[in-house]
């Protein structure tokens, strides 16, 4: 399926003994750790790595300029699972994939069960995933290493999702989707597409005002791509 557009979400990496975690601390890495399936025995199958992480935050703006809202989130979450994780964006070096999708607080990263479509505070998608040991044993040696506090390589590796879409709106104003205007009209949003930093604009308004792109419509997780 073809779509317009594409665009990332990154968080940076982190671990403990037997699960990574992404820009986690240890407890909330504990909070993450159910998005591993007790299907999943990373026990028995040694050459498995399992990875639990915040995928994006939605109702907020990323550094990209790109946000997604409550809506756009709940209708495309659970198309993330089986989706392969693979060495920057390169999808004929796949490392991994996806082994479950849900939401989790913005604060502390526990697991969300009910999410309702009008929530616009902002939350977290977060990914369960698998790891190949076996495939790339350099990439698996700099991940391991990257989730080291004592290497100094720590924190060098990051996950990025990629999502394609063929639709968007504008918000302007706040990278908070709640406080933010979004703007609908098509002559509107050509006019203002040239300030998006997706179409090499500054990311402001003529007036100073930041200004984003909030993807809307049909949306589809490509999977993730684990970077430098």
């Amino acid at each position: 399926m073809e779509y317009k557009y594409t665009t990332t979400f990154n968080f940076e990496v982190k671990a403990c003994e037997e699960i990574a975690g992404i820009n986690l601390s240890q407890a909330n890495i504990e909070n993450l750790r159910s998005l591993i399936p007790t299907s999943v025995d990373l026990k028995k199958n040694i050459d498995l790595m399992g990875v639990a992480f915040n995928a994006a935050v939605v109702n907020e703006f990323n550094k990209n300029g790109d946000g997604i809202d409550t809506k756009t989130a709940l209708d495309s979450i659970q198309q993330f699972i089986h989706k392969p994780t693979n060495i920057e964006h390169n999808k004929s070096k796949i490392v991994g994939h996806i082994v479950n999708a849900g939401f989790s607080d913005y604060a502390d990263s526990s697991i969300l069960i009910n999410v309702d479509e009008k929530e616009t505070n902002p939350f977290h998608i977060a990914l369960g995933a698998v790891v190949y040991k076996t495939i790339d044993k350099d990439f698996f040696e700099l991940l391991q290493k990257s989730t080291n506090p004592d290497n100094k390589m720590y924190n060098t590796v990051s996950a990025s999702w990629e999502v394609g879409f063929s639709e968007y709106q504008i918000a302007v104003g706040s990278k908070n989707l709640k406080d933010a205007r979004v703007v609908s009209d098509p002559k509107e949003i050509q006019n203002m597409k040239p300030m998006l930093r997706a179409f090499g604009g500054k990311g402001v308004t003529d007036e100073g005002e930041p200004i984003y792109r909030l993807i809307t419509g049909s949306v589809y997780p490509l999977g993730i791509g684990f970077t430098l």
